[in-house]
């Protein structure tokens, strides 16, 4: 049986300063943006300085945007920054993430992101068409063109209602603030919850005290779903998630 506190992972970091900040505060990962033209964007060499920096035990996630013609060579690179996960944030097709699957190493894992908006059944349709082919997946708010950090919440209970639905892990994120957490995690009940910008002093700078409450406040909640019978998942049976590997019997 699976359960206990929530795992954190304290996502946007653009330097290796704030990343030590946020694992010294017991973030479970750690990620970075590799995505061009957004504010929290890191190259790939950048990303591979700040997780050389970062303890054992903390895992390392790059958030990403995929296209069918590159995507190969992109994992390559992902994979050399020695990150234990890759986060699909854009709207990669099913079929394309079954391909990034076959081609990546056993070492590293899949999170997806499902935007979250209006439409329940929508929502719940597409998180669950993914369910056997990712690690994890992540729940964010729709807002526009942007892939994230717009600090704006979504509907909850849509949120719960997926989480009802899937056996695969899912990750709350959108709108998240230390003094929300404890209510989002009571009314979803997620394996785990994702922040960037509300835990930011402004654009790509971690304030040390937000990050410290917020962990605080999650790790305090501990209120999850049984996640029994999850581990290792039938999409990647290698795959241990934020860090932990969990056997169920």
């Amino acid at each position: 049986m699976l359960t206990g506190r929530v795992r954190v992972k304290i996502c946007g970091n653009t330097g290796v300063n704030d990343a030590i900040l946020a694992a010294r505060a017991g973030a479970d990962a750690i990620g970075v943006i590799n995505v061009a033209n957004t504010p929290r964007y890191v190259s790939l060499e950048a990303a591979k300085r700040i997780f050389r920096s970062l303890p054992p035990f903390v895992a390392k996630v790059v958030v990403v945007v995929l296209d069918a013609p590159d995507a190969s060579e992109r994992i390559a690179q992902i994979e050399a920054t020695g990150a234990n996960y890759v986060q699909l944030h854009g709207d990669e097709p099913v079929e394309l993430v079954e391909d990034i699957r076959s081609s990546m190493s056993d070492r590293i894992g899949i999170i997806k992101k499902i935007g979250v908006g209006s439409d329940r059944n929508a929502c719940v349709e597409r998180a669950k068409a993914y369910e056997d082919v990712v690690d994890a997946i992540l729940l964010d708010t729709i807002a526009g063109r942007q892939l994230g950090g717009t600090g704006k919440k979504h509907d909850w209970r849509i949120s719960r209602a997926i989480v009802e639905e899937l056996d695969t892990p899912v990750i709350l994120a959108g709108g998240l603030t230390p003094e929300n957490v404890a209510v989002a995690i009571a009314e979803v009940r997620p394996y785990g919850v994702d922040v960037s910008s509300g835990v930011e002093r402004e654009p790509g700078h971690k304030d040390g005290e937000k990050v410290r409450v917020f962990i605080e406040a999650a790790n305090k909640s501990g209120n999850i779903k049984d996640w029994s019978g999850t581990y290792p998942s039938a999409a990647h049976p290698s795959a241990s998630l934020y860090p932990l590997q969990y056997h169920a019997k």
